[in-house]
Parts: structure tokens; sequence; C-alpha cells
């Protein structure tokens, strides 16, 4: 009995201690500007982010804290937010001050005007700079992914910089464009140059929604605009900057495929080895030494375990990706006008073998007082594209896959000199071995773009301003594709009739 008596006695001592640790802290929230109250703000504690609660229609709260809590922190949409230690009362009331930073906050629409953003008749979302580099993204259009409510942004090719296409708010046309209008210092631009800007020399984007850049741009923009502002120098001050940033990718993954069976076609549901066969119907792994493929002409044959090749198979086929930025800007302003000058290299190799790609992007813009309230300013930019592709990168990708485990795929590579590799001697008969497809089938484009525009601006009185300007946007396009011929010898048409006499015709 005794002892029963100490525990309830020690636990009615810690219930009690528990008791003290917390306490009900108290308050009401209100407006600074009219003093009513304001209802569904946000009141969590300081020290303990996962505590907290909102105010009711009263405006007032009640939240147990415990002793450790001190600051009360209240926040609400269109208020600053603002911190409150509790006091020895245990009844905090919060005063909040509305939040006019964001309203009057300047943006640009359309012609280049600046305005506040509260006189603004329509909707816009603004991404400022260092969201867009803040991950060292090479492609503004992909940079902007995730940062616009309501953006789609989607790759429409694959390898070294994929062309994507921006829709704002889902399609509104069956048949016609729905991409956003794009615009780049106040001159309209081919929507594909997002993917060949530099993102260091952009100072943010505005993003205006259908109705809004309509208002503004006419049917043209309909679809929604962004509005590109490129950075330019700042007044009183000079600055050099220089940056590289390296960049290696791989293939993130693969089609599941079975791991268990090689070269085969299981006819009469007997799993049969066919040593030159691509299907994987044949019998299971068991690590023999086997041949595939047929005989050359000297005789020769290649030989390899029948078991699955993880080094050399299908999956190592991929290269890993390289890429390199390196990017360099100059900024100047005195007290009557500012300059900026930027340059940016890339190279990228891809992970499709023999895929490449560079670009050279170079900026120039300035602006100057010429006195009696006249303004000039002047702004171009040059971008120069260079990609080395094949022409095959979809048929390959299926000849991959279609290539049995044991096959070492990788050591086909030089199929210029290597008897296994070259069209007489690869194993299969159905498909080209990969490497010789890529080579054989090649793509060079060369892709330019010049943009820019000057201008001058008059102000007869403070509150009216005459603006002339002259814009221009040029793009220079070439491609050249080939297909290289080559001709089976007389051996390996005998020995594969179902072969055409040449490739490449």
């Amino acid at each position: 009995m005794k002892k029963l008596l100490q525990s309830l006695f020690i636990l009615v001592l810690c219930a009690s201690s528990a008791f003290a640790q917390e306490r009900t802290v108290s308050g009401t929230v209100t407006s600074q500007e009219d003093g009513l109250p304001v209802p569904g703000a946000s009141v969590r504690v300081k020290e303990i982010p996962t505590l907290g609660a909102q105010t009711g229609a009263n405006g007032k709260f009640s939240l147990n804290v415990p002793r450790n809590g001190k600051t009360l922190v209240v926040t609400f949409l269109g208020y600053a937010t603002k911190e409150f230690i509790i006091p020895a009362n245990n009844v905090v009331n919060a005063v909040l001050n509305s939040d006019v930073t964001s309203l009057n906050e300047v943006v640009v629409t359309a012609g280049g005007i600046t305005i506040q953003r509260r006189q603004q008749g329509n909707q816009s979302t603004t991404v400022k700079a260092e969201e867009l580099t803040q991950g060292k993204a090479f492609n503004v259009a992909s940079a902007l992914t995730g940062k616009v409510a309501g953006l789609q942004v989607n790759a429409v090719s694959s390898g070294v910089n994929p062309s994507v296409r921006l829709v704002l708010r889902g399609n509104r046309s069956l048949l016609g464009n729905n991409q956003a209008l794009v615009v780049v210092d106040n001159v309209i631009v081919p929507s594909d140059i997002l993917g060949n800007l530099n993102p260091e020399d952009i100072e943010n984007i505005e993003v205006l929604n259908g109705a809004g850049a309509a208002a503004l741009y006419g049917s043209d923009a309909s679809n929604g605009a962004l509005i590109i502002q490129t950075k330019k120098g700042k007044r009183g001050s000079s600055t050099i900057n220089v940056s590289h940033t390296t960049n290696v990718e791989q293939v993130s993954f693969l089609p599941q495929l079975q791991e268990r069976f090689g070269s085969g076609t299981g006819n009469d549901d007997v799993p049969t080895y066919t040593p030159f066969e691509n299907q994987q119907y044949g019998p299971a792994f068991d690590g023999v030494v086997r041949p595939i493929g047929k005989p050359l002409a000297d005789g020769s044959i290649q030989s390899v375990p029948y078991s699955f090749n993880a080094d050399e198979n299908k999956n190592a086929f991929w290269e890993t990706g390289v890429s390199n930025q390196t990017d360099f800007n100059v900024s100047s302003g005195d007290d009557k006008g500012t300059y900026y000058f930027s340059g940016q290299y890339f190279d990228q190799k891809s992970t499709v073998p023999g895929d490449k790609y560079n670009r050279f992007t170079m900026r120039v813009n300035g602006e100057r007082n010429l006195g009696n309230n006249v303004t000039f300013s002047f702004n171009a930019n040059y971008v120069q594209n260079r990609y080395n592709q094949s022409s095959a990168i979809a048929t390959v990708f299926d000849n991959v896959l279609q290539s049995p485990g044991q096959i070492p795929l990788t050591r086909y590579s030089d199929y210029k000199n290597d008897p296994f590799s070259t069209p007489d001697g690869y194993y299969n008969e159905y498909y080209q071995n990969p490497y010789f497809a890529l080579g054989n089938n090649r793509s060079i484009t060369r892709n330019d773009y010049l943009t820019g525009n000057v201008q001058l601006k008059w102000y007869p009185i403070k509150e009216l301003s005459l603006l002339v300007r002259a814009s221009l946007s040029n793009r220079s396009f070439a491609n050249k594709s080939t297909t290289d011929k080559f001709t089976y010898s007389d051996y390996r048409l005998k020995e594969t009739p179902n072969f055409s006499n040449v490739v490449g015709e």
C-alpha cells in the first residue's frame, strides 16, 4: 500500500510539472489601417515551427505554448510579417501593417513602358534573374520549368539543346499555334530563341496571361506573352564578372528488360540458340562460351560467354555527357549613360555517342543622355549555334534495346577497322551496328540569330514622352544531312541473302 501511494504521488508531481511547462497564450490580430480584426491570420511559435493556429472570424486566437516558446510570428497575405515576444500575462494583441512593397514594384509592359504593379490592369508573374541562374541552366526555356503557375514547358526534341514548347494556361486551338509570344528587349522574336539566349544576360521575365497579353500585343499574344528584359550597366559603378560551369549528365533510366535469356527464336516452344539472332527467346544463360554471328571470309568467328554482360551491354552503350559553360560580362556607367557587354561559350558532348553541340553568344547594349531631355539607347544580340548530330537516333535506340544480353555491344565502336564491327562482319543479320548507324547518318546544322533595336526618347514635358524605335530580328539557318555509302562484300551477301547490296542507297 505504501508503494502504491508513492507511485500515485510521483504521477501527480509529473502531471503538475507537465502542466506547469505549458501556458495558454491568447490574443487578437487587427489591421493597423482600420483597426478591424484580421480573420484567417497565421500565428505560429518561432521556436517550434510546427506549432501554430489561425485567427477566427473575430481575429482572436488561443494557443497552448510550452515554456521554451517565447516568440509568436504572425503572417497574413498583404501584410508584413511581424514577431511578438510573449509577455508575462500571456496575452498578445498583434497589429499588422500593410505590405505595400510588392504593390510598388516596377514592372515592364508593352513597348518597354515601366509602371507600378498596382497600376497594372492584368495578371502577371515576374521571374527574377537569380531564379533562372541558381542551377546554372544553359537553356532559358528549361530554366522556367516550375517557376510560373500554369506554364507548361515541354521538350519537343531530344539530344543536345532540345527544342522546347511553351504553353500558358493550356491549349486554346486544335489546329493553330498555342505557344506564348516571346518578346526580348521590346523585339518580338521566334519562340525557339529561348533555347539560345544566355541565361546570365537576363534581368527578369514578365509572364503575361492570354487576355492581358492580347490587350498589349494583339492577337499574336492571345496565348500569353513572355516579356524578357536583359541586363544593363548601372550608373556610377563598373564591374567585370567571369565564371565557368561544368555539368556531367547520364541517362537516368532505361526500360526494364529481362536478363535471363539470350539470342534465339524459341520456335515450337523450344528455346533454341541462334548466333546471329537479335530476338531474346533462346535458352537461359549458362556461362558457356558460344559463338555469335557468322564466320568471316577468313573463317574467324567471335565467341563470348553466354551470360548477361553488364559492363559492355546496352546500358553501357550510352556515354556520360559533359557540358562546359564560360561566361564573361563587363558593365559600366556614369551620370550620363550606361554600357553592358557580355559573351558566353557553351560546349556540350551528348550521351549519344558522337553527338555534340556548341553555342557562342554576344550581347552589347547602352544608353546615353544626349541633353535637351533626349535619351538614346541601343541593344544588339548575336547567337551562333552549331549542331553535329546523328539522324538515326530513334532507329539506334530500338536497335540497342533489341541487342541480346550476352552481346558485348560497346566493343563495336571501331566499325571502320575492327572486322567484327564493320557491316560485313557484324553479328546481327537484321540490324546494323548502332555505332555504324550513328556515324553513317549525320546532320550538320548551323543556326544563327541576330536581334536588336535602337531608340530615341524625348521628354518635351515631364509627364509626356515621345519614342522612336527601329527593331531587327533575323535568323540564318542551314542544314546538311548525309548518309555514307557502304557496299557489302560478295561473301557477306552470300551468307546473308536478305541484305541489300548497298547501305545508303
